[in-house]
């Protein structure tokens, strides 16, 4: 029903809201939850019944955290309160570098809507002459330069060096992993 981040390149932190749909298979997998409770409720926990009963719970709890509910939401569902409609966090932070949905989009389990990832952690991946690989090891620190920030150094650590040469080129790929904290170096420089 609404999109609340409607353009990739937002950055959103964990727990922002993103979506808001509805979904009819809440209802039941509320009502489900609420009925498991007051089965568990009246059983002992020591008896067998009352132990199925409890993990029967426990399981449809973990349904509706599955489905992204929050713990305050599923509480919220075992005290009766149901809805239709369901809003949907980010379960972490990061840049929307996807998004597939728009609104009024009919979405079924496992549809991916939008897709996140955390650029303050990148790689960037050098070509190394067959002559340099002796000097490169793995764990070693490198500083490299780009052509948009000429003259500022940015400092990384080789996590991979490729064991096999490019026949043409004569050269290994090296993935150097660094810290994009300030958001400078963007995907594809």
């Amino acid at each position: 029903d609404k999109l609340y981040v409607d353009y990739t390149g937002v950055r959103v932190h964990e727990g922002d809201h993103m979506v808001y749909m509805y979904s009819p298979e809440l209802i039941s997998a509320q009502e489900e939850l609420r009925q498991a409770k007051k089965t568990a409720a009246g059983l002992s926990p020591e008896t067998p019944a009352g132990r199925t009963a409890e993990a029967t719970l426990d399981a449809a709890r973990e349904r509706l955290r599955l489905w992204g509910l929050t713990p305050e939401q599923i509480a919220t569902a075992e005290q009766g309160e149901y809805s239709d409609h369901i809003t949907i966090y980010a379960p972490v932070g990061g840049t929307v570098i996807e998004r597939n949905g728009r609104e009024g989009m009919y979405v079924e389990t496992g549809t991916r809507i939008y897709t996140l990832a955390d650029l303050d952690q990148m790689w960037v991946q050098f070509d190394a002459y067959e002559s340099d690989i002796p000097w490169l090891r793995y764990g070693q620190h490198v500083e490299f330069t780009t052509e948009a920030y000429q003259g500022e150094t940015f400092e990384g650590m080789i996590v991979f060096i490729d064991p096999f040469l490019d026949p043409k080129t004569r050269t290994a790929k090296v993935r150097v992993n660094f810290s994009n904290a300030d958001g400078k170096l963007k995907p594809e420089m």
